[in-house]
């Protein structure tokens, strides 16, 4: 047999060994393709793809330069297909809701951090629960990695990374207020009112005339029968505030006198009122504004001589204080609550109100219950000032509890403070408080930071963990290790950890899980492609088998 039938022998081996590689390398690519196809509902899957290369090419002819300067090329073969290299996607997978608060994707780059006992593995599947000591899980028990934050909800810049745990029995413990809000406004145009009481006949001179001050009690036409030394005028009532009065006019110029103006002084001297005569009325005006409980009753004395028809008295002006009142619960340092009542009144001055701070309970006031705030004209808050010099508000529990010291906060916001003096409907509110009861856990939300923000039964709230997101330089270098899990590798280099929205582009959505990112239609696609590929392949040997065939043949 001579060396050319030897040569060409052997390149029916080549094409045998080529096709037996395409069809190898086929059934790769059809494995690649079955898996993504069964991964298609796994949580997190990302798709993998293969790529072939040449194998090796075999020189025939060597390249050559004849003596005219021409150049051949050098004439070479290959020998068949190799995987290159199979590569996974790691593009975005949709975002399912589920309305599951501790399923969680990632919108953006990263992966979630877990640890399963032994070493740091990294995943896209999201769909996380809490296990009986309170950790948070991936379905196959390992835990998801993060920070604990503070008792204030600060999660320390070097805090180590740990298991993200939350506690059932985890408590908000009890604050006392130490500060209160106060905003709102009080009217402008409010005045106060002085109550009036105003007799309700008038004391005449003969004709009719209005008497004066000065007019002598027996030049009254009211007096029937002169009154004489010793007789009396019995005065009843009570004050402003409800206390009683009782006083007694004694007629007879070395007694108490015998005018108008000498009865009026005793009846100035009994009540807290200013006593006037208005055109020959008799009226009491309180000294104290708003509403009044004064009364008053003047009759003649059983044992009198003389005889004086005396006045009743009305009502001639109401008493009015403008005023408007809020509360607030605040806590002592046990957690217990006291209702705080604040009353703003307004005073005569035109732009200033006191206040008076009253506790419902048994609790014992020290300081700061009363003083006044003014305003300045436009409105704004000018000064606050306390009775007595005091500066903040004291009180004692009376409970077992600290001694409380509370700051009435009128904050100056946006250049006007929190409570103004404007024309309008007085309304005052106290928005905010700084104490708080203890508290349990009753519920908790994770927001777009992985931040994990616990509601307590106090109705405070404050994180208490935070997850870590890890950013892998090469993500296609990690290695699948079971459960949709992946662990680092010679060619990722090493994770950055770090928080989302914070260190990396990304946000973790609760309620929410990754779909696979497998695309069904392209798939299919791909595989008619590895189907027609073997196909062809098998075609190549086959005819390489009817070749050889005929070759051994050749001698018949």
């Amino acid at each position: 047999m001579n060396e050319s039938f030897k040569w060409r022998t052997a390149t029916m081996m080549r094409a045998l060994f080529s096709g037996v590689s395409g069809l190898a390398n086929n059934q790769l690519k059809m494995d690649v393709i079955a898996n993504n196809i069964a991964n298609i509902n796994t949580i997190g899957f990302k798709t993998s793809r293969i790529s072939f290369s040449e194998e090796l090419s075999q020189l025939i002819g060597s390249a050559q330069q004849n003596t005219s300067g021409g150049m051949q090329n050098a004439v070479m073969v290959g020998l068949g297909v190799r995987t290159g290299s199979i590569e996974r996607d790691f593009s975005q997978g949709i975002l399912q809701a589920t309305g599951k608060n501790t399923d969680l994707g990632i919108a953006g780059d990263g992966f979630f951090v877990l640890n399963d006992g032994l070493r740091q593995l990294f995943t896209r599947a999201g769909n996380f629960h809490f296990d009986g000591n309170g950790r948070l899980v991936a379905a196959n028990g390992s835990t998801i990695q993060g920070w604990t934050a503070d008792q204030n909800g600060e999660v320390p810049q070097t805090a180590p990374l740990g298991n993200i745990v939350v506690d059932s029995t985890l408590l908000s413990p009890a604050i006392a207020t130490r500060n209160i809000s106060i905003g709102g406004n009080l009217d402008a145009t409010a005045d106060p009112v002085q109550e009036q009481w105003t007799a309700s006949r008038t004391f005449t001179t003969t004709g009719g005339v209005s008497a004066l001050a000065t007019t002598e009690l027996n030049a009254l036409e009211q007096t029937t029968t002169p009154l004489v030394a010793g007789d009396t005028i019995e005065i009843a009532g009570t004050n402003f505030d409800g206390t009683p009065v009782t006083a007694t006019f004694t007629y007879g110029a070395g007694n108490d006198g015998t005018t108008i103006q000498d009865l009026m002084n005793i009846l100035d001297a009994a009540f807290t009122s200013t006593v006037a005569l208005n055109n020959g009325k008799i009226e009491l005006t309180d000294i104290n504004f708003g509403e009044s409980q004064t009364t008053i009753t003047l009759s003649e004395g059983t044992s009198n001589t003389g005889s004086i028809t005396l006045p009743g008295f009305i009502n001639t002006a109401t008493g009015f204080e403008p005023k408007t009142s809020t509360s607030i619960e605040v806590f002592d340092s046990l957690g217990a609550k006291h209702t705080l009542n604040v009353t703003f009144t307004k005073t005569p001055n035109t732009r200033e109100w006191s206040f008076e701070i009253k506790l419902t309970g048994d609790e014992v006031i020290t300081e700061g219950s009363t003083g006044t705030i003014a305003f300045a004209s436009d409105g704004s808050l000018e000064t606050i000032t306390y009775s007595n010099g005091e500066s903040l508000l004291l009180f004692d529990p009376n409970n077992g509890a600290a001694v409380m010291s509370v700051n009435l906060d009128f904050e100056n916001q946006t250049g006007f403070s929190s409570i103004t003096q404007f024309a309008g409907v007085s309304s005052v509110l106290l928005p905010f408080q700084d104490g708080q009861s203890q508290g349990h856990l009753s519920s908790f939300a994770i927001d777009t930071s992985g931040k994990i923000l616990g509601t307590f039964t106090n109705g405070r709230s404050r994180v208490i963990a935070q997850l870590a997101i890890a950013k892998i330089n090469n993500p296609e270098g990690l290695l699948p290790v079971g459960d949709n899990t992946y662990m680092s590798s010679a060619s990722t280099g090493l994770p950055f950890i770090g928080k989302a929205g914070e260190d990396i582009s990304a946000s973790i959505l609760s309620g929410t899980v990754e779909a696979s990112n497998v695309d069904l239609a392209a798939e299919f696609v791909e595989m008619i492609i590895a189907q027609r590929a073997f196909q062809a392949n098998s075609r190549v040997i086959t005819v390489s088998d009817q070749i050889l065939s005929e070759v051994t043949q050749l001698k018949r």
